[in-house]
Parts: C-alpha cells; structure tokens; sequence
C-alpha cells in the first residue's frame, strides 16, 4: 500500500489514526473482504498523493480533506455490503464510531495551516 502524502506532522497524525481505525474496523467486520478494502484504499491514497497535478487540481483544502471524505465514503459503502441481519449490530456500532471520529477530524483538519513543520 502506498505512503500518503502529508501537509505537516499534525496532518500525518490526524490521518494516520483515522485510516488505522477504518482499517481495523474493516478487517473485524469482514476479515475475507479485507483485501479488497485496501485495494480501494491505496486507489484514494494515489488519488490524494497525485492532487494537484491537474490544470484545475490546485486548491489546498481540498486535498486536505480527500482522504477523510473518500475512505468516510468507502468505508460506509463497505459496512452496507457485508451488513447482514447478525452483524447489524457490530455495523451500526462502527458506523456510529467513525461518523463521531470523521466529524472531530474534520474539525481537526480545519485548524491545519499551510505551513510544512
């Protein structure tokens, strides 16, 4: 899996522990399912790494957030295609859990500055 490009160390710890809490979410819920995961992880990664090479792929914020959006946005997608009537619980639990932690990293990611540390 590829390496995600970071704005500075905050970004990189803010992002690190969201993708480490939707990976093992996944992995728990679906652990046969779980390749196909990080396959589609590491195509959002490549997608955020290579922003901004585009004519028109140049605003800041934007790439800031594509990370939290896109795997909130997988990771829900995941949770409705392996959610069954036994699971259910466990599903809405992390599905709860990770609506909670993208809303506190988006907030997080808000009080980032353009400046490398």
């Amino acid at each position: 899996m590829q390496k995600p490009i970071y704005a500075n160390h905050k970004h990189k710890t803010i992002i690190e522990a969201y993708i480490s809490m939707c990976k093992d979410f996944a992995k728990e819920a679906a652990p046969k399912k779980f390749e196909s995961y990080l396959e589609i992880l590491d195509i959002i990664i490549e997608y955020h790494n290579n922003y901004g090479s585009g004519a028109k792929e140049n605003n800041y914020w934007d790439w800031l957030m594509i990370i939290p959006i896109n795997l909130s946005v997988m990771t829900n997608g995941f949770f409705a295609g392996i959610e069954t009537k036994r699971n259910a619980p466990t599903i809405r639990t992390y599905r709860t859990l990770l609506n909670e932690m993208v809303i506190d990293l988006v907030t997080q990611i808000d009080k980032i500055e353009p400046v490398d540390d």
